[in-house]
Order: structure tokens, then sequence, then C-alpha cells
């Protein structure tokens, strides 16, 4: 896995689905996932699964485009695709309480692109995703550990996906070498 552009490895080669790089959160009965949304751990899922994503991101470069130069940021924000999902009956959800714990600092949101129209309400119904793409500061290296954080709750199963995301990038480059 990496984030050099020089060593992308190339798309179609990936065998991952979405769950197997997004990191899975639960807060009280809301269920959050973050997933990853740079070209060097895209890749790596499967060709469906890195068009879907790829396709996400590409439809909507101009709004983040815009997002980013609004607060200033310097460089491509580092991209990440949030869904927030309940059980319940309804729950609420704070958009805002989604930080990111990197190399000893913790990072808040540049910026969030919703992609579901009921995302401004902060209300979740049972069983309804509601998703936005979240810009975050353009230094977050995803080749070391990363924690997820939402309100009082963390997790480091980023550790884990490194590995995975290692292990699959090692595949990639040697099934595009033939």
């Amino acid at each position: 896995m990496t984030t050099s552009a020089e060593e992308l490895p190339p798309p179609g080669f990936g065998t991952l689905r979405q769950d197997d790089f997004t990191i899975p959160l639960a807060w009280g009965p809301v269920q959050i996932k973050v997933t990853p949304l740079a070209e060097g751990v895209i890749r790596l899922a499967a060709p469906d699964t890195y068009q879907r994503l790829h396709g996400m991101v590409a439809s909507r470069s101009e709004q983040i485009r815009q997002r980013a130069e609004m607060v200033g940021m310097r460089g491509e924000p580092t991209l990440f695709l949030v869904s927030f999902f309940t059980y319940e009956q309804q729950a609420p959800f704070d958009p805002s309480s989604l930080q990111l714990l990197s190399q000893g600092i913790l990072h808040f949101q540049q910026g969030i692109l919703p992609l579901t129209p009921e995302w401004g309400r902060e209300q979740l119904k049972q069983q309804q995703t509601q998703s936005a793409i979240y810009l975050f500061d353009p230094t977050i290296d995803l080749q070391v550990p990363l924690e997820v954080q939402y309100a009082d709750t963390r997790t480091r199963v980023w550790y884990q996906i490194i590995g995975t995301l290692q292990t699959e990038y090692g595949r990639v480059v040697s099934r595009a070498k033939g």
C-alpha cells in the first residue's frame, strides 16, 4: 500500500471488498463506517468496488476542490466515506463528532460533502444510512496506525487493516506483472 503517485498499483487487479478496508465503530445505537478513499487504498479493491468509489470521488472532484479551497487547505485532502446507520426506530448523530488520531495529532474534519438527502437532519431512521465524504488534512498518512474517534468511543482497527492492505498490494503488483 502506498500513497506515492509513482507507486500506485494499477486499478483492476485488487480483490478486497469495501468492508476489508473500512473502519467500523459503534456508539450506542449508532453504527459508523469510515472508508478511506485514497487511490492507494481503493485500487486494492475488487474492480467493481474500485470503480464505484473512484467514480464517487471523481464525480464530485470540483465540489471537493472548492471545499478544500474554501478552508485554505494546501494539497489534496485526505478523503473518507463516512456512513451512519441504526437498527433503532431513530437515533441522532453528530457529524462533527468524528475525528481521526494520527501520529499523536487529533484531526477534525475540514469539510463535509453530504451524499444522502437527509444528512443535514442529523437524525437516523431505522435501517436508513446517511453518508458523506469527509475532507481531512492532506498530511494524514494511511500507512501508519490511525484511530477513529466518535464522541467518547475510539477504535484502533486500522492497525489490522494496514496489514491486509500491504499483503494485497504485493498481490496486486504480482498480478499486474502477469
